[in-house]
């Protein structure tokens, strides 16, 4: 069984800041994306992003129309990623909150259930006004071995490059 507890997770800040202020430029709008890393011995290094262009942009969170439907594009993508240039180790599935809430949504909480595991990577904007300060947090969820599902939180820590 893999564990989030005793990985690092490492994001370069010039990636950071691209990322985190790419939500904050689509606020009020939930945006999507992959988050791309390369895995070392006890930790992952963020190298890309990328928006996701087939999902829209919305104001809420968004029930998938059809869960089969959802899951199935996520491993198509997640297989097709990683077989394509630069061949990321890792690959995660982002969007954006921003309210600040780094918490999993309902929804968020559904679709990990479903999925039975898997990562959820949450982007907070940065908002001055709001005093809301960018950030970035991940979820792990593994419901495969126990009845009641692990889950963990997952701290980016911010690298000079």
């Amino acid at each position: 069984m893999s564990s989030a507890k005793d990985f690092r997770y490492l994001i370069p800040e010039r990636i950071f800041k691209e990322i985190t202020e790419k939500a904050k430029e689509e606020i009020p709008h939930i945006i999507h994306g992959w988050l791309f890393a390369e895995r070392k011995e006890n930790f992952g290094i963020v190298n890309n992003f990328i928006m996701n262009p087939d999902l829209r942009k919305t104001k809420a969170h968004v029930k998938p129309r059809s869960w089969m439907r959802y899951k199935k594009s996520k491993i198509y993508n997640m297989r097709k990623f990683k077989q394509e240039p630069p061949y990321p180790d890792i690959v995660w599935q982002w969007h954006s909150h921003p309210s600040g809430n780094e918490k999993l949504h309902a929804i968020d909480k559904r679709i990990l259930k479903y999925l039975s595991n898997g990562v959820m990577i949450i982007v907070i904007p940065p908002i001055p006004d709001r005093d809301q300060k960018a950030h970035l947090v991940g979820w792990y969820y593994d419901k495969r071995y126990t009845k009641k599902p692990i889950i963990e939180k997952m701290v980016f820590e911010i690298i000079s490059e």
